[in-house]
């Protein structure tokens, strides 16, 4: 373990996770240098331990030192290659909590289904007894949390593909894969290189840890699990650990609940509520321990988010479908059609199956945004496909649009980038709209 006479720290990076951790370090009298090549009125050095060193405006990274690098940072860029040139080590902020963390740790990714999987794992945790810290991709970033954890704890981390990059011992108790869907090739470079840093999460596991997978996923399906790993699946076949029907989630061939019991609705919420129930089911606690949690359990803001009704129409936000595979989730999630709203940043994706199920499942698509016309390319013809300028625009038309009993649901299938902050920003932006609709035309 590092020393504070011996080592040294560069951090790269001053957002979210860069200040956490420079903030930690700091307060446990480590050496600390913080950089980032913004200027210093656009960085919260304000927010950052007084023994932290800085430099603002430039990424500066001293000769030796151990590197938190910031999930931003991309493959062969500057920044990326200085870090690998000059540190020591070049760790994520993951991998750092992982060498300090006095508890079991539940670590989650995948491309679609993370986030409300990490909030449900932390909440079936918290109703079988156990104090538990939820963060790092969500949340709190994850040493933020740290120093308030003992052996009795259990940690719940939502994991980035590219915090994953930088991890190279990070071994959890428990690791859990949602999916895999195209996603961040931009960033990785290849959708090869994407998965390569998926698979880190498992990488350094081995006997007496638990690896929870999806098992209808046929990437997953093709991985190579270290040996001695418990393997715990999950999905709609009756021969995995945890599956499901339409009626009801099974755990070792045994009916656990019906899917009428949750607060949580939806076939994508059902993978959800599988995948943390493998994780917590018999590793931590038992089913009567923690299933008042997970009927209690609400969902997410801006994953399929009842907003309101509006003249008898219900809108629904899920800003965080960013990609089309998490879109598709949306559209097969109910068997009545509904009206989708749809568009926003162009990242390379392949809309040519989610048009098709837009005409499938859908009463018709009001699309906004750069990718508007992209994805009205991938439409059959004859489907109704209004296509706008922005999101006002959109909510405006889908209002003329939609009758007394229907559904809209904004699930954009795009990343937010351009027009929004993030998803979360979009989020928000539909919800002040739709609310903004129910005062003028009343609820």
């Amino acid at each position: 373990m590092w020393k504070a006479s011996e080592h040294r720290f560069s951090v790269l990076g001053l957002a979210r996770t860069g200040v956490a951790a420079a903030n930690w370090l700091a307060r446990h009298g480590f050496d600390v240098l913080a950089s980032d090549p913004k200027p210093a009125s656009e960085l919260p050095l304000d927010k950052l331990h007084p023994a932290v060193k800085t430099a603002p405006g430039r990424n500066e990274v001293r000769e030796g030192d151990v590197v938190i690098i910031s999930p931003g940072i991309k493959p062969n860029t500057p920044a990326w290659n200085l870090a690998h040139e000059k540190g020591s080590q070049v760790l994520s902020d993951i991998d750092l909590f992982g060498r300090l963390c006095p508890c079991p740790i539940v670590a989650i990714t995948g491309t679609d289904g993370k986030s409300t999987t990490t909030a449900l794992t932390g909440e079936l945790l918290r109703g079988a007894g156990y104090k538990t810290f939820v963060g790092g991709n969500i949340g709190l970033a994850c040493m933020e949390g740290l120093d308030d954890l003992t052996s009795e704890s259990v940690a719940v981390l939502e994991v980035s593909c590219f915090q994953l990059t930088h991890c190279p011992s990070f071994s959890p108790a428990v690791a859990l894969v949602t999916n895999i869907a195209e996603d961040h090739v931009e960033y990785h470079g290849s959708m090869e290189a994407y998965i390569e840093a998926k698979q880190q999460i498992y990488a350094n596991m081995g006997p007496g840890q638990r690896l929870v997978l999806n098992g209808d996923d046929p990437e997953i399906a093709k991985w190579r699990v270290p040996a001695g790993v418990e393997v715990r699946r999950f999905g709609w076949k009756k021969e995995y650990e945890v599956w499901a029907d339409d009626q009801a989630v099974y755990v070792d061939g045994r009916r656990q609940h019906g899917h009428g019991e949750l607060k949580l609705q939806g076939r994508h919420n059902v993978e959800n509520i599988m995948a943390a129930v493998a994780a917590v089911e018999g590793r931590f606690a038992t089913a009567n321990r923690f299933l008042p949690a997970l009927r209690e359990f609400p969902g997410l803001e801006h994953r399929m988010e009842f907003v309101a009704t509006v003249n008898g129409v219900s809108w629904y936000n899920d800003s965080k479908a960013t990609n089309p595979h998490a879109a598709t989730a949306v559209l097969t999630a109910f068997s009545e059609r509904f009206w989708l709203l749809a568009g926003g940043y162009e990242k390379g994706s392949d809309f040519t199956e989610f048009g098709r199920l837009v005409a499938a499942k859908t009463l018709g698509a009001v699309l906004f945004g750069v990718t508007k016309q992209r994805i009205a390319d991938t439409i059959p013809s004859g489907h109704p496909v209004h296509i706008v300028e922005n999101l006002p625009q959109a909510v405006a038309k889908v209002a003329e649009l939609a009758r007394p009993g229907e559904r809209v649901i904004l699930a954009p299938a795009c990343a937010s980038f351009g027009e929004f902050k993030d998803f979360e920003h979009r989020g928000r932006v539909f919800k002040e709209l739709v609310r903004h609709l129910a005062e003028t035309r009343g609820a």
